[in-house]
């Protein structure tokens, strides 16, 4: 739509934040381009590697993630601070806290690198605590496939 490719990059970054913390799927959408590349650079574990496209995104790993946490007791974005920006990328760090759905500590620190077409983010590169997310949301969880292994 017209009002989305006039959002700036930062307010796209910030509108993916705020419908992350007040679960506005709706608005999460609309930030997400429909060929988005989301990558999880680890060398194993439950999420490494490259998802690719919109649905795959809000459909599957998204829903995956959010069943490992007690929503009553977890929020997914409790700050966030841009870091560096420039007109082709954002580079921001997210703190969430609270707990799993098996009742572990899940305080995190999110590092995200944001790339942008179209008015919404095409690609997000994800960095966090791996250690802390296997001990305490993916122990004993089945892995998801991606569709690629990170690539550079």
């Amino acid at each position: 739509t017209e009002a989305t490719k006039m959002r700036t990059n930062k307010k796209i970054v910030e509108d993916f934040y705020h419908s992350i913390v007040v679960g506005d799927m709706d608005l999460y959408a609309s930030v997400i381009h429909e060929n988005i590349e989301l990558s999880i650079p680890l060398r194993k574990g439950v999420l490494s590697g490259t998802y690719q496209g919109k649905s795959r995104l809000v459909d599957e790993v998204f829903p995956y993630v959010v069943s490992q946490l007690d929503h009553e007791n977890f929020v997914f974005c409790k700050q966030f601070k841009i870091m560096s920006e420039d007109e082709n990328c954002i580079v921001a760090i997210c703190e969430a806290e609270g707990l799993s759905a098996k009742g572990d500590r899940y305080d995190q620190i999110y590092a995200h690198f944001f790339n942008f077409q179209d008015g919404q983010i095409s690609r997000l590169i994800e960095f966090g605590d791996s250690g802390l997310a296997d001990r305490t949301i993916w122990k004993g969880v089945a892995p998801l496939t991606p569709d690629a292994e990170f690539m550079y």
